[in-house]
């Protein structure tokens, strides 16, 4: 897979603004609980605030961005690597582990929704790639806002502007029990296989990043029953999505 891997210096920015965009949404969470009576519904926030930053970051590197809707309202970056002549879509996203095996979810795969879609640009590079890699028994959960989930039930594309040769998602890890980030991973979905296929491991970069996530930084959020509450999924299941209908059933996911 080392062919598919992406340039050190946009690891880089990707891990540093993962990082930084979550110290952001924490400042946030912290000031909105100061400030408000109630201010639960921030933790939908916490992608855009990611999203900020990897876009800041980013540009710095290179790494262009442009403004997409899922649904009618919910707004998120993608972002656009240029390595030669070639052009790659990234996407980050949130993940978590899925309890049902991957023959489960690939039998409830809705193969219509724009991520599935998304998934097909991978097609002719992995297809072409001798893979050498252990098959893990645990399939990767994606976060979506509800208004991005409504547009995965209803199949709405999302709008691309350009061609791209390959599709990217980088995943962040978020530990139940601590509330920090524990993993990043750059993946490609796979479109025959529906399963995120692990391209490089950035985990490493997080000890490498100047931007450090303290216990008084999760204070926040330390409370919280479930640290990703924004997680969707439904009958379109490729990739792993699931939105739990309550709280408590999130938590055993």
């Amino acid at each position: 897979m080392d062919s598919l891997k992406l340039d050190a210096s946009t690891n880089k920015a990707l891990v540093d603004g993962t990082l930084k965009g979550y110290l952001e949404y924490l400042d946030e969470r912290k000031n909105k609980k100061q400030s408000m009576t109630v201010s639960g519904a921030y933790a939908w926030t916490k992608g855009n605030h990611i999203d900020n930053q990897v876009a800041k970051i980013g540009q710095q590197y290179n790494l262009q961005f442009n403004i997409s809707k899922a649904g009618y309202s919910w707004e998120y970056l993608q972002f656009t690597v240029n390595e030669n002549t070639d052009s790659y879509l990234v996407i980050v996203k949130n993940a978590r582990r899925v309890k049902k095996s991957f023959e489960d979810q690939k039998n409830k795969a809705n193969k219509n929704h724009y991520l599935s879609k998304f998934s097909e640009i991978n097609e002719i590079p992995l297809k072409n790639k001798t893979r050498n890699f252990v098959i893990q028994p645990e399939q990767i959960q994606l976060e979506l806002n509800l208004e991005e989930a409504r547009a995965v039930m209803d199949r709405k594309p999302l709008d691309i502007s350009q061609e791209y040769s390959r599709f990217y998602i980088v995943t962040y890890e978020i530990d139940d029990q601590t509330k920090n980030i524990m993993s990043i991973q750059l993946t490609m979905p796979n479109p025959e296989t529906l399963d995120l296929e692990q391209i490089e491991d950035l985990t490493y970069l997080i000890k490498q990043s100047p931007f450090e996530i303290t216990p008084e930084d999760l204070e926040p959020i330390a409370d919280e029953k479930v640290s990703d509450l924004s997680i969707f999924s439904g009958d379109s299941n490729a990739f792993g999505y699931s939105i739990p209908e309550e709280q408590e059933e999130a938590g055993n996911e």
